[in-house]
Parts: structure tokens; sequence; C-alpha cells
């Protein structure tokens, strides 16, 4: 069971120290494949309350905790697509308010992740075209500006319920999958693809607030970013059309966009993307299993 995991992993340090209380570390999906979701939960001990938390996970070097009414706090943290299965460490410190004073706490769980096996993918491409592989600069700045549009997530969920897929059409290039373009490596899919018409309606996969609206011509052609809160981010690229600008707040399934060519692509779809802070999950995962924040 989870809350026992975590209540054994702290025991070694309550004894030590001679503290009967403890916030506890919960995580849902104790065993996640590259591209999951994991849900990250602290309690505090019954009469005291947390001040917050401070973590970092894998690639993520600040997990972003909320409060939530029952008084604990939740994070979402992506399990990175270049993982290997086998045991990982997650720990933290919970900030405690108890009426003895203050303290930091240590916090660890442990998961047993999954091996996933990804498709690997062979591109060809006119040279002209294929250029821009080797633009550095370009793609370095274009990675910066959207970085820099996800900096400050609202902090609380946005989201509302189930997740939507945002487009119409045949999914033609999963997350994580491996690519050659023109037998040179290019890297794994951040993302997934859904091959549909120049102007097929693309809609928000759920609630959110435009933090970016731009045209990137080196990858990204005509995209847009929704925040959705608590460091969870979608992305919407190659569009021809963009239907909303930075600032709007957009309800799930309001058409954003429209499916489009434009950046580094071999013909018209929508590459969709789910990012938990800058690690990219599976998209059709979250579709399918959702967040929770309740």
């Amino acid at each position: 069971m989870p809350w026992l995991l975590s209540v054994l992993l702290g025991l070694g340090w309550l004894l030590s120290t001679g503290i009967t209380a403890a916030a506890s570390l919960r995580v849902e999906s104790l065993s996640p494949q590259p591209g999951d979701v994991l849900t990250l939960t602290v309690t505090p001990d019954h009469g005291e309350t947390l001040a917050g938390v401070t973590m970092s996970a894998f690639d993520t070097s600040v997990v972003k905790f909320y409060e939530r009414p029952d008084g604990s706090r939740r994070a979402f943290v992506g399990f990175p697509f270049d993982r290997w299965a086998g045991k990982f460490l997650i720990k933290g410190t919970a900030h405690v308010r108890a009426p003895s004073g203050e303290r930091d706490q240590p916090l660890s769980v442990s998961i047993q992740a999954r091996s996933r096996v990804f498709p690997v993918q062979y591109v060809t491409m006119p040279p002209t075209q294929a250029q821009k592989m080797v633009q550095k600069g370009d793609l370095h700045a274009e990675k910066l500006q959207v970085q820099a549009a996800m900096k400050d997530s609202f902090p609380r969920p946005l989201w509302i319920g189930a997740w939507i897929v945002p487009a119409a059409g045949q999914s033609t290039s999963i997350y994580g999958r491996k690519r050659y373009v023109n037998g040179k490596w290019w890297g794994q899919h951040n993302g997934a693809d859904i091959r549909a018409g120049i102007g097929t309606p693309v809609h928000a996969c759920n609630a959110g607030r435009v933090v970016l609206s731009g045209y990137l011509p080196t990858l990204r052609g005509n995209c847009i970013v929704l925040d959705h809160g608590c460091n969870v981010f979608s992305v919407y690229m190659h569009l021809s059309k963009r239907l909303v600008a930075a600032g709007q707040s957009v309800a799930k399934g309001a058409v954003i966009g429209q499916v489009g060519a434009t950046g580094f692509v071999t013909g018209p779809h929508l590459h969709w993307e789910v990012r938990i802070g800058w690690e990219p999950v599976d998209p059709f995962r979250v579709a399918e299993h959702g967040l929770s924040f309740d």
C-alpha cells in the first residue's frame, strides 16, 4: 500500500529524531512507464500544517506543489522517456508547522519503473528543408522563447474533468518515437502527431490560459501554448491559423486554431504536447487517464 510504504521509509528518520508525528508522501503510480504522470501528495500529521514542500525529481529541478482544501499538498511530475526500467527514489522536504514549532522533515518514496519500447521512424526530406536541423542557434532561441512562456504557471488547477484529444484525425507518430531524418538522428518525439487536413479545427484539450501564440519558423511554425495551472501545459504546433492571443482564458473544447503545415514538417498535421514543467509526457495517456486534483 502506498501510504504504508511512505511511513516505513520515514521510520528510521523518526526514530532518530524522537518525533512521533510525521507528514507522509504518497505517489500514485508506483510502477510508471516513460511518459506517465506521477501524482505526488504530501499530507501533514493530525494537528500539524504544511508551510510548503521542496522537491526536485528526475529532470524537473523545481516540483511545484499546490495546497488542497484538506491541507495536503499535491504536485505532478513527468517520468522521462529516456529512463530505463528500475528503482528510483523520489526525495523532498516538508516544511511543517506544529504546536511545538516549525521543522523541516525529509520525505522519500521509491518507485519501480517499467520499461517501454518506442518505435523508430526514418524520414526523408528535401535537403533545403532538412537544413533546419543544423540551425542550432535558431532552434535554441526558439526553445528559449517557449520555455520563457512556461515559467510562471498558475498556482492552482485550471483544468476541469477529463482531457480531450484536440483534433479529429489519424494518429501517425506517437510520443517517444525515435526519428532519423535523411539518415541523421533527430531525437525522440516530445508529443503526438495527428494527421488532418489543413483547416481542421484544433480544440483546447482542457481549460486554461494562453501563454504563447506566435509564429516560430524554424521548428514549430504557428504555435500555441496553454497553461492549465500547477505546471501543466499543452502545446499545439504547425497550425495554419492561430485564433487566440496570449492572455486569453479558454474553455475546454474551445477552437483555438486550425491544422496546418508550418515549421519543420513533411505534411499537414497537428503536433500536440502535454508537458509537466518542461518534461514532455504522453498526451494520449493524459487524455485516457486524466489528472486528479480532487
